[in-house]
């Protein structure tokens, strides 16, 4: 049976505004109907171009989680992504820390390194640094979660014998999900992750990236983390979308074209885990609709 986590609406980009009574309403939701964890985005500063219009509005990842962790009591919560390089390490550790706490050890911590240069240049923080910084910023978060007192020494930081509490309940510390596509991004996931998680990806480039990545872990004499794919949704006899099935995008259609293409990931790709991002919804009543056309429609087929 595969695993299915489900994409919260913290932002406009599912084509209705992001409220607090929209990711509230989703998040108990999705526990109600079985998913294992919940996502959210992230962005800070965006300007004005069309490509940035999903993310001007933008509810603040780890503080909707935490709002999210008192309205549900075994759903896991995670950022996808939280874009790592361009805030304080320190601080996301011990805010990541403080929500696997008080969620009863449910946080998962998601990260990548960002696309957006305007973003980092309104930051103050340089785009070009954002690899280097992630991977450090990676190791420096294992550090701060380790018990005891914290001593780390690298480019960008540098201390000893400091105190960086509370510890996260699960050890050796939240699961790290690593998204991206690219060598590096890759590279990067199988030397941190215990998830990697591409965008959506057609299957083909999924098959060959997964192998890429297992080649990867094998040279660093690690296990290779497991992959849950990002992978879009729009039912059409919901939002109205169609397309002949030679030309329409993967995941949408019909519920049973949507299970024929979940399936195929399956079955061709050895995919176990999907995070389902209902793109394009148009209305919350439109989200919560779908949710429970695939639960009810869809991954029964899935999982046959």
């Amino acid at each position: 049976m595969a695993q299915y986590s489900f994409r919260l609406p913290n932002a406009d980009y599912l084509g209705f505004p992001a409220t607090t009574e929209a990711i509230v309403q989703t998040a108990c939701k999705a526990e109600e109907l079985g998913f294992d964890a919940l996502f959210v985005n992230d962005h800070v500063i965006v300007d004005d171009s069309p490509r940035n219009e999903p993310w001007r509005n933008v509810y603040d990842p780890l503080m909707a989680l935490s709002y999210v962790a008192a309205r549900t009591s075994t759903i896991k919560l995670g950022t996808s992504v939280l874009i790592m390089p361009y805030r304080n390490p320190i601080v996301t550790a011990k805010m990541f820390a403080t929500l696997d706490q008080m969620s009863g050890g449910r946080a998962i911590a998601g990260i990548g390194a960002g696309w957006n240069a305007e973003e980092y240049d309104a930051l103050g923080v340089t785009f070009r640094q954002r690899g280097a910084r992630t991977n450090e910023y990676l190791r420096l978060w294992k550090a701060c979660w380790e018990p005891g007192p914290t001593t780390f020494h690298g480019r960008f930081f540098s201390f000893d014998n400091m105190h960086v509490n509370p510890k996260p309940v699960q050890q050796p510390h939240p699961p790290i999900w690593i998204g991206g596509s690219g060598k590096l991004s890759l590279r990067r996931a199988a030397r941190y992750a215990d998830v990697w998680q591409p965008t959506p990806t057609a299957l083909a480039d999924l098959i060959s990236n997964r192998a890429y990545l297992h080649d990867l872990s094998a040279e660093m004499d690690r296990e290779p983390p497991r992959t849950r794919m990002s992978f879009r949704v729009n039912f059409s006899n919901i939002t109205g979308s169609s397309g002949s099935d030679s030309d329409r995008p993967t995941g949408q259609g019909t519920p049973d074209q949507v299970a024929s293409d979940m399936k195929r990931y399956r079955q061709e790709a050895g995919l176990e885990e999907f995070q389902i991002n209902f793109n394009g919804s148009g209305s919350l009543q439109n989200l919560l609709d779908s949710m429970d056309v695939l639960v009810e429609e869809v991954i029964p087929k899935v999982d046959a």
